[in-house]
């Protein structure tokens, strides 16, 4: 298929698509789109950085799952 017949596939269900899969259409631009600043790819960089030097430090899934799951009651 071309990108023209692409377009216009894409154009005809848009114009007959529900609320639903309009929002999922949505947020696949939006991921599209919003690609990380480099400010919070820097942060991101460094609380990378500090997990894999600090490997002990923290919870396991498990051990939070458990204190939610108390502190909820569920």
């Amino acid at each position: 298929m071309v990108t023209i017949e692409i377009k216009n596939r894409i154009r005809n269900y848009i114009e007959h698509a529900d609320e639903r899969m309009l929002k999922i259409i949505n947020a696949i631009i939006e991921t599209d789109v919003n690609e990380l600043s480099e400010s919070h790819k820097e942060v991101l960089d460094e609380r990378l950085k500090d997990h894999q030097e600090n490997l002990k430090e923290g919870k396991s899934w498990e051990e939070i799952q458990t204190a939610l799951k108390k502190q909820y009651g569920l």
